[in-house]
């Protein structure tokens, strides 16, 4: 299999994929149609055949559905032991395991309760071992490099 290059993408493209990303990952949790998922995340079922097109499919009745999984990469910000990093997640699978951790994160924030990180414990996503050590998460918060308010990274570079 062929690798492709990685191409820059503007802003606007790069704000237009990551709603396009949003729509799909709503109709798989909240069991809308794409059109509807779209014009709730601010997009068009256009964009997201433009960007996403593996991402759907037609049924036997002629209807457009979003698949149970893609394998788009995604590049995914996660706390690092200096700070945020930027790892490369490999489909929706990865993407919506990032989205949990950092839910979990979010809680644990609030609350310090270790079990909201145990389950964490040794995984990776992207080949980057996730922190659940609760010190250098501490350190990280207090430093103000906790970031947890965003899943996709500003970079806009595709894959």
């Amino acid at each position: 299999m062929r690798r492709r290059r990685a191409k820059r993408l503007s802003d606007r493209a790069f704000e237009a994929k990551k709603r396009a990303f949003h729509a799909i990952a709503r109709v798989r949790r909240d069991n809308l149609s794409p059109a509807q998922a779209a014009k709730e995340e601010g997009t068009t079922l256009r964009t997201i055949k433009k960007y996403l097109p593996r991402a759907l499919r037609r049924s036997k009745s002629g209807r457009l559905r979003v698949t149970k999984r893609d394998n788009y990469v995604r590049l995914i910000s996660l706390p690092g032991p200096h700070g945020p990093v930027t790892v490369q997640g490999k489909g929706s699978e990865e993407a919506r395991f990032a989205s949990v951790y950092l839910a979990s994160l979010t809680r644990w924030a609030r609350t310090e309760k270790p079990y909201e990180l145990a389950s964490f414990h040794g995984k990776r996503i992207g080949g980057f071992e996730l922190i659940t050590a609760t010190r250098t998460l501490r350190a990280l918060r207090d430093a103000g490099l906790l970031q947890l308010d965003s899943l996709y990274a500003s970079l806009k570079e595709t894959l």
